[in-house]
């Protein structure tokens, strides 16, 4: 099944945000409870911070998740490609 716009509803700070995005309904649901999540803990994280200043927060914590991740896979990746060579050498060699 291909992914078609769905409507993605997060209530932040007691009022429903509604936009369009092309993912799966549980994706959807995911991304929604996961930037809920990060405005809650910027929000918890101070002393009555400002809507705004809990937005940026999350914002940039949500941010630095994606580099940590971003990072980890291309180190993944690159991993994977020493290994494949390591074995395309040892089979051309012994082949």
């Amino acid at each position: 099944m291909n992914p078609v716009d769905r409507i993605i509803r997060i209530e932040l700070f007691g009022q429903t945000y509604t936009f369009r995005a092309n993912v799966e309904a549980s994706q959807a649901e995911r991304i929604a409870r996961y930037v809920a999540k990060q405005v809650g803990k910027a929000q918890a994280s101070g002393e009555g911070p400002s809507r705004l200043d809990s937005v940026i927060l999350a914002a940039l914590n949500i941010a630095c998740d994606y580099f940590e991740m971003k990072d980890q896979r291309e180190k993944l990746l690159s991993d994977i490609d020493q290994r494949c060579q390591v074995l395309i050498d040892y089979i051309n060699a012994n082949g």
